[in-house]
């Protein structure tokens, strides 16, 4: 794998995986945010050095976002009012299709054959 590739899937995609929700949904957990970069810039790092327990551990929080998301995407797409939250709506999808694609492109071969640890 490049520098830019590892670059991408080891910081860059799994946080906006995770952090992808609507604004006012990030709005009411701003104190968390900066908890959640550090704790997956801390990830990427044991990722690039080559722990393969990293590795799994991301695999599975990918997993876990896939599911939650699944879950959240009927409550959180239509209103009470019966009137649909684009917004949400795309985000959700979003972060669903982002974590799903890391979610199999980090169980890749080239990926695991970086892991020597």
């Amino acid at each position: 794998m490049k520098t830019f590739e590892r670059i991408l899937f080891f910081f860059v995609l799994p946080i906006l995986a995770v952090l992808l929700y609507p604004p006012k949904t990030l709005g009411a957990g701003a104190g968390v945010l900066a908890v959640v970069l550090v704790l997956f810039a801390i990830l990427g790092y044991l990722l690039w050095r080559g722990f393969s327990l990293a590795l799994t551990f991301s695999i599975f929080v990918q997993g876990m976002n896939v599911i939650i998301r699944l879950m959240m995407f009927f409550n959180s797409s239509i209103s009470a009012q019966g009137e649909a939250n684009f917004v949400a709506i795309i985000t959700i999808l979003a972060g669903l299709a982002l974590s799903f694609y890391l979610l199999l492109r980090l169980d890749r071969q080239d990926v695991r054959i970086q892991m020597i640890r």
